[in-house]
Order: structure tokens, then sequence, then C-alpha cells
């Protein structure tokens, strides 16, 4: 199966509750862009069964923008993705949504910094991280025996 990771667009810089930051209209453009690759390298017919996105508005922003690029078929709130989220709990997480529903192919993950590097080194096979600009997508072939993936293609925003 694939799984995807990808941190939210830009967002605005400050507000009082960070849960409420926005995305940015360069940070929407962002999205949309990585939405168009992600719909490219998937193919047109391959929509992305489940994604997970943080409480935090400017990843559901995020996830929103893409899907009007690739279809997403189900969307779920996931507190475990948050920024301050334990990457093993979300692992946990996602293997038995895996388990409950072994027919999805495609599961996307949108969340934030340092979450989505934190979780990709748990997700792959060799511990592999990296540091994600916003609005990077990092697709793993992923391994539903041993729970774990190699990276299969990554995407930056120019």
């Amino acid at each position: 199966m694939k799984l995807i990771i990808m941190r939210h667009g830009e967002a605005e810089t400050f507000r009082e509750q960070d849960k409420t930051r926005i995305l940015t209209s360069h940070g929407e453009k962002q999205a949309t862009d990585a939405g168009k690759w992600l719909a490219s390298y998937l193919g047109a017919d391959i929509p992305i069964d489940l994604a997970l996105t943080s409480s935090y508005v400017r990843a559901q922003q995020t996830k929103q923008q893409l899907s009007s690029q690739v279809s997403v078929i189900e969307t779920k709130i996931c507190d475990d993705v948050a920024p301050e989220g334990d990457p093993k709990v979300a692992h946990d997480f996602v293997k038995v949504l895996i388990d409950d529903a072994p027919s999805n192919n495609v599961l996307l993950i949108v969340s934030h910094m340092p979450f989505v590097s934190y979780f990709l080194e748990e997700v792959h096979r060799d511990k592999q991280t990296m540091l994600f600009d916003t609005s990077s997508i990092v697709v793993l072939d992923y391994d539903t025996d041993s729970g774990s993936g190699v990276i299969e293609k990554i995407y930056h925003p120019v």
C-alpha cells in the first residue's frame, strides 16, 4: 500500500491560538500544486482511500486544497497527528485502520513539523527521516505485514 506523509502548506505567522492559524494564499497554491503532482503520480483513477488530518485549521485547509486535485474518499480528523503527537501512537492507530480496512490502498496523513519528520522515521524500514518544507510529500511503499516501508517518491514545492 501507499502511505503518504504531507506537511501543511505555508500558514500565517502568528495567531494567539496556534490551532487556528490559516493558510496564506501562497500556502493554498502550494497545496493545490502538491495535489496536482500527487494526482499525476498516483494516476487519474487512483483515489486516496483515507486521509488523516490534524485538527489544526491549516492542515485541514491543506487537505481541502489537495482534494480539489485528487479524490479523497474518507477524511478523519485525528489528534494523534497534531504537532505534539506521538509518532508511535499514531503508527499504532494507522495499523489498526489498515487492519480494519485491508482493501485501502492509499492512506494520506496531513500534519506538521516536527511530527511529519518523526513519523517518517517511525514508519521507515531503515528509520530514515528528513525535514519537510511546507506542502512537501513523501510517498512510502508501505508493507502492512512488517509495519514499515521505503520511500518511493518525494515531492518538494518549487
